[in-house]
């Protein structure tokens, strides 16, 4: 799992109203999550540049969503050894972000399974929320083998 957190989008970033995105997101905005990062990781990861790096398996979809506008802060390509079962990706953004990272995924080809709305709970308190959106993970992968419950709950009379 590559725990990016890219922060606030940067200078030039879409308008929104004829206020920026940047300024129309203040630092005690509720949406805003508190684990959020510093604004110079998003530049590093526009440029594909991450710490710790991006699972191998995630990394194009996590690329062609920062290069959309999507404010990625976690990723994962998902299977056994991994923190999400699927390929996952976790961003921020308002009610409306969820349907345009979905529209920009779809239009980008990629293999979108869901989206939905997160909240998470840290020492009792709760954080949120966020969108996280999962993927189908490619046919020629363990995860996709993973995917055939079949064999696992065939009984041997």
């Amino acid at each position: 799992m590559s725990d990016h957190r890219t922060g606030d989008r940067a200078a030039g970033a879409e308008q929104t109203r004829g206020v920026s995105t940047r300024e129309a997101r203040c630092e005690h905005c509720p949406g805003r999550t508190p684990l959020r990062p510093d604004p110079e990781n998003l530049e590093r990861a526009k440029e594909g540049i991450f710490e710790p790096p991006l699972d191998e398996g995630i990394r194009e979809i996590v690329l062609t969503l920062l290069a959309n506008g999507v404010e990625t802060f976690e990723s994962c390509e998902g299977g056994r050894g991994h923190s999400f079962p699927e390929p996952t990706v976790r961003f921020e953004g308002s009610s409306s972000e969820g349907l345009r990272a979905l529209s920009v995924a779809l239009e980008n080809g990629l293999p979108v399974a869901e989206l939905r709305r997160s909240w998470g709970v840290v020492d009792g308190l709760i954080h949120g929320p966020w969108w996280v959106m999962t993927f189908h993970p490619p046919r020629n992968s363990p995860q996709w083998a993973d995917r055939d419950t079949s064999a696992r709950n065939r009984r041997d009379d």
